[in-house]
C-alpha cells in the first residue's frame, strides 16, 4: 500500500468474522503484534454487536488512552429483528443498542455496519436502520449492498426466486438519501462493496464499483 499510494502510516484492520472473540489476554497479543509493525498508528477492530464484553472494550480503551487510533466497527445489517433472525445472525437489535452504549461509556469510535437489499426488506427500510443507528450517536457507518454468494443457503433461496435481487437504481437511490440526511460530522467508512468474482451470483453490477459511484454522485448533484 505504502509503494502504490504513498501512505505512510496505517490502521490495522481485524475485519473478517469476530475479532473480539477470546480472552483479553489472547487479544492483547494480537492487537500489540499489529501495533508493533512500522507505520501503523492504530487499530479498526470489526466484530458482532452480541460479542463485546467489558474487558474486550478496556483494553480497546486502554490503546486509544495511550494516543492510538482506535475503531470498533459493529455488524448490524439490519434493526429489524425478524430480518436479523431470517438471515441467521445470531443477535438482535437490543444486542447492538446495549453494546454501543457500553462502547460510548469507554470513549471508544463506532463505526457500524449496514446491508441494503436484505430479504424481506424494502431498500427504504435501510433508512429506518440508518436513523435508528445515527440516532445512538455513532461516528460512522459503512454501508454495503446484499451480496449472493455461492454456497450459501440464500443463494439456494435465490435460485428458487425467493431473494428479490436489489438493482443499482434502489441501491444509490437510497444511498443518497442516507447522505443528505446524514447529520454534520458522520462519516461514511464505506459507500459499496464488491463481493470475490469467483463466488458472487448476484447482483453482478456491485463488481463496478466507479460505475456505482459515478450514479450517486450524479444523484447528489442534482438534490
Amino acid at each position: 500500500m505504502g509503494a502504490r499510494t504513498g501512505a505512510r502510516k496505517f490502521i490495522a484492520y481485524f475485519q473478517s468474522y469476530s475479532n473480539t472473540y477470546g480472552s483479553p489476554e489472547d487479544l492483547k497479543r494480537y492487537y500489540d503484534e499489529a501495533l508493533a509493525q512500522p507505520g501503523v498508528i492504530g487499530l479498526a477492530v470489526g466484530t458482532r454487536p452480541d460479542c463485546v464484553p467489558d474487558p474486550v472494550l478496556k483494553l480497546l480503551s486502554d490503546y486509544q488512552e495511550q494516543g492510538y487510533e482506535v475503531w470498533l466497527e459493529l455488524g448490524l445489517q439490519s434493526s429489524f429483528d425478524p430480518t436479523l433472525e431470517a438471515i441467521n445472525r445470531g443477535h438482535s437489535y437490543s444486542d447492538y443498542e446495549d453494546a454501543v452504549i457500553r462502547a460510548k461509556r469507554y470513549g471508544l469510535k463506532l463505526c457500524t455496519h449496514l446491508i441494503v437489499g436484505l430479504p424481506g426488506e424494502e431498500p427504504e427500510d435501510s433508512l429506518v436502520s440508518f436513523d435508528r443507528v445515527i440516532g445512538l450517536g455513532v461516528d460512522a457507518i459503512k454501508i454495503h449492498p446484499l451480496h449472493i454468494v455461492k454456497g450459501t443457503q440464500m443463494a439456494r433461496q435465490w435460485r428458487k426466486g425467493l431473494v428479490r435481487e436489489l438493482s443499482m437504481e434502489s441501491y444509490t437511490d437510497v444511498l443518497a438519501k442516507m447522505i443528505i440526511r446524514a447529520p454534520e460530522g458522520l462519516l461514511f467508512h464505506r459507500l459499496t462493496g464488491s463481493g470475490e468474482r469467483q463466488y458472487l451470483l448476484s447482483p453482478q453490477w456491485t463488481m463496478h464499483k466507479w460505475d456505482i459511484l459515478g450514479l450517486l454522485y450524479r444523484k447528489l448533484e442534482a438534490n
